[in-house]
């Protein structure tokens, strides 16, 4: 079962990972192609089978997230009655993802509350360190803008005292 490369729906109800799955189509992403775009409907979500997926935000400003693991998921706006994406999805290598409509996902996951509970745990935990993620991401930035060179091009980090 392709789905189950996900942590998301491991040890959820057959019945359910069998729905699941009826809804769900592979999809191959040649490199550049993109999935969807910040602001477009949020209608889809997707597992990552193989390939590599950058996530932006801000017309490409910013690098959100690098989905590159075999289950990894993203698109998961279409789970949480958002209306639209809140980054940019492209594929940076060939892909092959499996896409499902959100809003039926969303119905199936509604019809085995105790596994739905699991599941959105766990996307939660996904979230969470996607969110640190970003933080330290900001951090480290946000030193390095401070940081003096002192004419040598190299910048001098301050960590914590030894």
């Amino acid at each position: 079962m392709f789905i189950q490369q996900s942590d998301l729906f491991k040890d959820l109800e057959h019945d359910l990972i069998k729905q699941i799955m009826e809804i769900s189509e592979k999809e191959d992403a040649p490199a550049g192609t993109v999935l969807f775009r910040e602001g477009d409907p949020a209608n889809y979500f997707y597992v990552m089978l193989k390939g590599n997926v950058k996530l932006t935000f801000k017309e490409g400003t910013y690098v959100a997230y690098l989905v590159s693991r075999p289950g990894e998921v993203f698109g998961w706006s279409s789970l949480f009655d958002r209306d639209a994406y809140t980054a940019t999805a492209e594929a940076l290598t060939e892909t092959r993802l499996v896409r499902m409509p959100g809003d039926q996902a969303k119905a199936i996951l509604e019809k085995h509350p105790e596994s739905a509970m699991r599941f959105y745990r766990r996307l939660c935990k996904t979230l969470g360190h996607r969110l640190i993620k970003s933080y330290e991401a900001i951090t480290s930035v946000s030193h390095a803008m401070t940081a003096e060179s002192h004419g040598t091009g190299q910048i001098l980090t301050m960590g914590p005292a030894h």
